[in-house]
């Protein structure tokens, strides 16, 4: 336990608490061994309140910075949905001038800036196309779609399944 030494150097001499008075109160004037310099005070009270108004600058700095960012990006999602009303109408203005040009009234019309002619059955010539050719038959194994291309020639054995060659294998090559 440590001893506090008062003006003389004896322990307890003091008025402060000691071993044998233990609820005697220490004394703010006794507490430090000497009284700071007025100037250490005030140069600490400055510090204090220029780290408080620094802290608070700085928020307000982020406050403004934020509400700057919201506030730009409100302006960019204004400038959006005008850009997309515009580009809206001009779809509806165009999805009309469409609808206009594929009337009957406006195709006949332009048909006849062309220089066509309504046509009479008896003008009319009709072809008549065979009928589709049949589909050729596709082999089946994968070997025949992975090498399909006319460049790519390989040899035979490079070309079948083990499977096929398991086959022709196991059975005859004269008979099936």
């Amino acid at each position: 336990m440590r001893r506090e030494c008062g003006a003389g150097g004896e322990p307890g001499q003091s008025g402060m608490a000691t071993q044998s008075n233990p609820l005697q109160k220490l004394s703010p004037n006794k507490i430090r061994a000497y009284k700071q310099a007025p100037w250490r005070e005030q140069t600490r009270l400055l510090a204090i309140g220029l780290a408080a108004i620094f802290g608070l600058m700085a928020m307000l700095g982020l406050f403004i910075f934020t509400g700057a960012q919201a506030a730009e990006a409100g302006l960019r999602v204004q400038s959006l949905i005008r850009e997309r009303d515009r580009l809206l109408r001009r779809l509806e203005s165009q999805e009309s001038d469409l609808t206009q040009k594929q009337s009957e009234d406006w195709m006949r019309n332009r048909a006849k800036e062309l220089g066509f002619v309504p046509v009479g059955a008896k003008d009319l010539d009709f072809l008549s196309v065979a009928q589709e050719p049949p589909p050729t038959p596709v082999p089946v194994s994968p070997t025949s779609f992975l090498y399909s291309g006319q460049e790519i020639a390989l040899a035979p054995a490079y070309r079948e399944t083990l499977l096929e060659w398991l086959l022709g294998f196991i059975r005859p090559k004269g008979g099936k």
